[in-house]
């Protein structure tokens, strides 16, 4: 197999396997990010495996790295085969996780892992990729030989998850009853989708809650039938991705309207 043979990108079923395989025989695998004051970061990141097309890496939600991607869930990972002098790079958008299998499987295969960030397995998080786009370059050569899609992985995503704390109920509420006393001024668009995310909040927190009167924002709720509902609450699900709320800050960062819109530039609601 001559070199140009080599950076075809793989059939779409493959391409998981193939990055995961990559990423495996690369170290260090480098991940670029947005720091906390604006500025570009990168440093090592640890690739675990490959599960259900998704890529999964870890991190420990004490470091830097995990309030960068929290803030800005963008990231960019190289990877270099010296043998062949090729470059991997992969770029998505992080959605975390607190899968237990998953967990226990990363302490399992790397134990040396708990004792790197603490020693307790419950101060890890993992991460993977939606949105992926992966690109082979040979050399310095700047210019991708070969690009192509990763898959988004299917049964993964679980979700926003909100830690059962008095001061995120209350936090919660106040967004509600707020939402039904002055709905805010938002284009259509926006106002649907920043509904839809309020939505999946709301019954968050009356699964943690169930006394939890989430009632005011199906009356204020600007969508016209059911389906638009499940619609735009469905698209604010998959933006937001695997959210773990655990201040009250989360709330005001992953509820903000502008961000949402955002977000959602280049995607339609499922019709």
């Amino acid at each position: 197999m001559d070199h140009a043979e080599r950076l075809l990108p793989p059939n779409e079923k493959e391409a998981a396997a193939f990055a995961a395989d990559f990423l495996a025989r690369s170290f260090p695998v480098l991940a670029a990010t947005e720091g906390l004051n604006s500025r570009p970061e990168i440093r090592p990141v640890i690739f675990l495996f490959a599960e259900n097309g998704a890529l999964y890496f870890l991190t420990a939600k004490s470091r830097r790295f995990y309030a960068e991607l929290c803030r800005a869930p963008h990231i960019c990972l190289t990877a270099l085969d010296r043998e062949n002098e090729i470059f991997l790079r992969i770029s998505g958008k992080v959605c975390f996780s607190e899968d237990e299998p998953i967990l226990d499987r990363a302490v399992r295969e790397r134990p040396e892992l708990l004792q790197t960030f603490g020693g307790e397995q419950k101060a890890l998080i993992v991460f993977f990729l939606l949105e992926a786009k992966a690109e082979l370059l040979a050399g310095l050569d700047e210019i991708p030989q070969a690009e192509f899609y990763l898959p988004d992985p299917s049964g993964v995503l679980t979700g926003i998850t909100v830690k059962k704390k008095t001061e995120l109920r209350d936090r919660i509420a106040k967004i509600l009853e707020r939402r039904e006393a002055e709905p805010p001024a938002l284009p259509e668009e926006t106002a649907k989708l920043y509904d839809g995310a309020l939505f999946l909040f709301a019954e968050a927190a009356k699964a943690l809650w169930p006394r939890m009167d989430i009632r005011p924002i199906e009356r204020a709720a600007v969508f016209e039938t059911w389906d638009e509902r499940e619609k735009y609450t469905k698209l604010a699900a998959r933006l937001i991705g695997n959210a773990v709320i655990d201040k009250p800050e989360d709330l005001t960062y992953f509820l903000d309207p502008e961000r949402l819109a955002e977000l959602r530039k280049g995607r339609t609601p499922q019709e």
